[in-house]
This record gives structure tokens, sequence and C-alpha cells, in this order.
């Protein structure tokens, strides 16, 4: 093998040897993943099929009474569960946007050392 060949050839290797230590390292932490707390899921009753015209007017109350307990139910579900995800979210914006820069400044270096 010629002069010319060995860099390339050991950064190559050693850049395999990296990612496999990398991903031997990210194995732990994807196999607790599935050990997380099960989804949420609501307790909200859903109100039966709508009485139709022919039912009292006491029946038609009753199940619209019924309906709206059930959207509200499900109204205050979904605001706990978001607050319940707004850190996260944060959190995961805020590891994009350091990536995003991270990257950025890892480019214009290579255009610079290119001369472009």
């Amino acid at each position: 093998m010629s002069h010319r060949f060995i860099r390339p050839f050991a950064a190559l290797l050693f850049a395999a040897f990296a990612a496999s230590a990398v991903a031997q390292q990210a194995a732990p932490a994807a196999a607790a993943a599935p050990s997380a707390a099960p989804v949420p899921k609501h307790d909200c009753v859903k109100p039966g099929e709508f009485p139709g015209n022919l039912a009292s007017d006491r029946a038609k109350t009753a199940w619209q009474k019924d309906y709206v307990a059930y959207v509200d139910c499900l109204k205050k579900f979904i605001d706990e569960q978001q607050a319940l995800a707004e850190p996260h979210v944060k959190a995961s914006n805020a590891a994009i946007s350091e990536y995003n820069a991270g990257v950025k400044e890892y480019n214009d270096q290579i255009k610079k050392a290119k001369g472009d």
C-alpha cells in the first residue's frame, strides 16, 4: 500500500471504530426506552348515540349534558398532556438548534479550509 492511501484508510478505520463504540454506548439508552411509563389514556365517558328527534326533550337535554361533559373532559386531558410534554418539546427544540448551529459551524469551517 502506498503512503498516499495509508492516512485515508487509517482515518476510515478510526471512524468505523468510533462509530461502533458510540453505537455500543447508545444501546443501553435505547433499551431503556421501552420500559418507560405507558402512554396515558383519557378516562372520559363518551355519551351514547343521540336520542333522535322522536325522543323527549328531557332525553335530548340529558344527552347534551353528557356530551358537554365528555368534550370538557377531553379538553382537560389534552391540556394536561400538553403541559407535561412542553418541557420535553423545549429541550428537544434546544437540542435541534444546537445541532443545526454545530453543523453550520462545521460546514463554514470546511468551506473556509477549501478557500471558497
